[in-house]
């Protein structure tokens, strides 16, 4: 196994505790970015923490029979590279817990990118041209150990690939844009598809409910989510 996609989650975020396993349409979140990532034909994991707190997601994994890693809380570079190594990965490709309707096309496209370029790390985000929750980056083992050794800072170690975005002179990256060559049917940056918040989470809630399928496209989901801000919209013109 050489490319997997390793799903990040854990229950504390402090705008929305418990938000990865909250029911979007009946199913938990997680089993939404889950399955979503499956689509995409890779071995999919997940990394967790190791503290209590986070037994339930190790629970849904167990279930789910998906491969899980646990490590530490804040030290998520730390956590990203032990990952790797335990899944056998030459390429971990990284995706949020928090994102339910991430593409499959679009971590497929930053996939192909990354086998094509093979740089020191391959995203959609930078810069962005895409709406939050639809974020995947391709980062290779060897970047993982590089930024392992050279970040004692606890800021760049929370965020994995911050330090290469912040210092991109010292660091190959390849940005996938919505509009580019290998990704051209629009990104719709002005859309917020995250879950961060109660009120990200009743959009999502609202989406999913309306999807006719699990697997819709961007496009899709894109034009949901513009109802629902039309929708409130009106709601709140109305009273």
């Amino acid at each position: 196994m050489t490319t997997g996609i390793v799903i990040f989650a854990r229950l504390d975020s402090s705008r929305l505790p418990g938000k990865v396993l909250m029911p979007l349409a009946d199913r938990p979140m997680l089993d939404w970015t889950l399955q979503r990532c499956r689509a995409v034909g890779l071995p999919v994991m997940i990394a967790t923490t190791d503290r209590a707190l986070d037994d339930p997601i190790a629970g849904f994994a167990a279930d789910a029979q998906i491969p899980l890693f646990r490590g530490n809380t804040h030290d998520v570079l730390g956590r990203a590279l032990a990952a790797a190594r335990s899944f056998g990965l030459e390429t971990l490709v990284r995706v949020s817990g928090d994102s339910p309707f991430i593409d499959p096309a679009v971590i497929s496209t930053v996939v192909a990118v990354h086998g094509r370029e093979r740089p020191d790390l391959t995203t959609n985000v930078f810069p962005r041209t895409f709406p939050p929750g639809i974020s995947a980056e391709a980062v290779p083992l060897a970047t993982l150990e590089r930024l392992n050794t050279e970040i004692d800072d606890e800021r760049y170690r929370e965020h994995v690939t911050l330090y290469a975005y912040e210092t991109p002179e010292a660091f190959r990256i390849v940005n996938v844009p919505a509009s580019g060559p290998d990704y051209t049917e629009g990104g719709y940056p002005d859309l917020h598809l995250a879950v961060d918040t109660p009120a990200d989470r009743a959009r999502a809630e609202w989406i999913a409910a309306r999807l006719p399928h699990g697997d819709a496209g961007l496009a899709e989901i894109a034009e949901l989510a513009q109802e629902y801000e039309r929708t409130t919209s009106d709601e709140g013109i109305a009273t």
